[in-house]
């Protein structure tokens, strides 16, 4: 099964959300306060997400037989805003594949990491610059930038 990469398409949202918001409650979802929690799931609907690619972003899939696993967006060309593989297609090198194609554009600097990811985070190149926070909207991250 090959891996493909490339960026969404406008009929793909709905699915990109799925795999988010799945990730999201799968993984992610124990170390958000609820502020967090609501803040996020509106950020990651499909109309959000069509939306922010509108104005400044970019997003990435990860497909296998067409079927969507991963999901990158990057903002403002250099900041990763999402990055979620679904659970069982996690340690595969999917998110690094993801990476490795948006840095095809331009690169990647800066991510507020989840806590779960912040190991991850720093195997794909990224330090953390700051202390554990929680942003005016509720979301409790980690400042990461490119080592």
């Amino acid at each position: 099964m090959a891996l493909v990469i490339r960026k969404i398409v406008a009929d793909e949202y709905q699915r990109a959300s799925e795999v988010v918001q799945t990730t999201f409650a799968h993984l992610a979802v124990q170390y958000q306060p609820p502020a967090g929690v609501a803040t996020f799931t509106r950020l990651s609907t499909a109309d959000e997400i069509a939306s922010r690619d509108a104005r400044h972003s970019v997003t990435y899939v990860a497909l296998i037989q067409n079927v969507i696993i991963g999901v990158l967006q990057v903002r403002s060309s250099q900041h990763i805003a999402m990055l979620f593989v679904l659970p069982e297609m996690q340690s595969r090198g999917v998110g690094r594949a993801l990476l490795k194609a948006a840095e095809h554009d331009a690169p990647l600097q800066t991510v507020n990491a989840s806590l779960n990811s912040v190991m991850a985070y720093m195997r794909y190149g990224f330090m953390p610059s700051g202390a554990d926070q929680i942003s005016p909207s509720g979301i409790r991250f980690v400042p990461m930038q490119k080592g």
